[in-house]
């Protein structure tokens, strides 16, 4: 594992030298980002809620990562159900892993996201 500074790296050769490596970046060196941007690393963790049969806000799950498909962004959400106290239950397969859906992270479907609630909103089926 290569540890960089960002102000270390003069030009994009010198970039691709750290492909295939793991880059560490404190928080104090990220940009300042536009409205409607978000850091991947913020997104991970936030609960996505979709929509049920009848329009009702629905517990999807937990977004475990994000991918990319070289349109855009896709959450990785491990799916989940809540409990009354607000704890997550992930539910698992018949060989005991966790159950997935992958969500196209663009406004058509994500159309809220609020950090200070680590909470995301869309219009992406709940139905298990």
């Amino acid at each position: 594992m290569i540890v960089a500074r960002l102000a270390g790296v003069a030009d994009r050769t010198q970039a691709e030298t750290l492909k295939g490596h793991t880059v560490w970046v404190p928080r104090s060196n990220f940009a300042t980002l536009e409205p409607e941007e978000y850091y991947w690393v913020d997104l991970v963790g936030c609960r996505l809620y979709g929509e049920d049969a009848h329009g009702n806000s629905v517990l999807i799950g937990q977004v475990e990562a994000l991918m990319d498909n070289g349109a855009h962004g896709i959450l990785r959400v491990q799916r989940a159900t809540e409990s009354p106290d607000g704890q997550l239950h992930f539910p698992l397969d018949d060989k005991g892993r966790r159950l997935e859906v992958l969500v196209p992270f663009v406004a058509a479907h994500v159309h809220t996201v609020d950090l200070d609630n680590n909470t995301l909103l869309s219009n992406w089926p709940a139905d298990f």
